[in-house]
């Protein structure tokens, strides 16, 4: 590779990784856990009860996809992120669906609902009610977050952030 081609690489990866905002992919992917933990609860109560996790995987994907989209990313700190927040909207969502069962069932309000013994206990209801099977789910959601949280890159630019990545590690040697 000459020098030209060089400068081109070093100039595409500098693009590229200019283009990366891990402030709005966090951000939008909280916004998105948040709504896909409200749905959901929502999903579960009309199905009859908290059962549905395979969409567990769905709100992954959905994690992911924002956090890959908005985040325009190609460093790992995005599949990091996105594994963490598709770890927190599993217990998340649990938490969402039997705050609307109990509070459709005992006629609360949201501050009823929020007492400290009502929190203690709704925890202690998500802890009893996973199985194996919600575990499953949970890690595959993560797997999924994880996977679709970063941009895909064509070769071209791959070929440039490989050059400047290495350039940049010959430099500190």
């Amino acid at each position: 590779m000459d020098a030209k081609e060089k400068q081109l690489n070093y100039e595409r990866a500098e693009k590229l990784y200019a283009e990366q905002n891990f402030a709005v992919a966090i951000v939008s992917g909280i916004i998105t856990m948040i709504l896909g933990a409200g749905i959901y609860a929502v999903a579960a109560l009309a199905a009859g009860g908290p059962s549905i996790s395979v969409m567990i995987v769905a709100i992954g994907a959905a994690i992911g996809l924002t956090v890959q989209f908005l985040g325009r990313g190609i460093a790992g700190r995005f599949a990091v992120a996105a594994s963490v927040l598709a770890m927190i909207s599993y217990p998340l969502a649990k938490f969402f669906t039997i705050a609307l069962y109990t509070a459709k069932v005992e006629q609360l309000s949201a501050l009823e609902l929020l007492s400290n013994e009502r929190m203690s206990a709704m925890w202690k209801w998500i802890l009893s009610a996973v199985g194996l099977l919600d575990l499953i789910f949970w890690v595959a959601a993560i797997g999924v977050a994880a996977y679709f949280s970063t941009r895909r890159l064509s070769r071209e630019d791959g070929l440039a952030i490989h050059t400047f990545e290495r350039g940049h590690k010959q430099l500190i040697e």
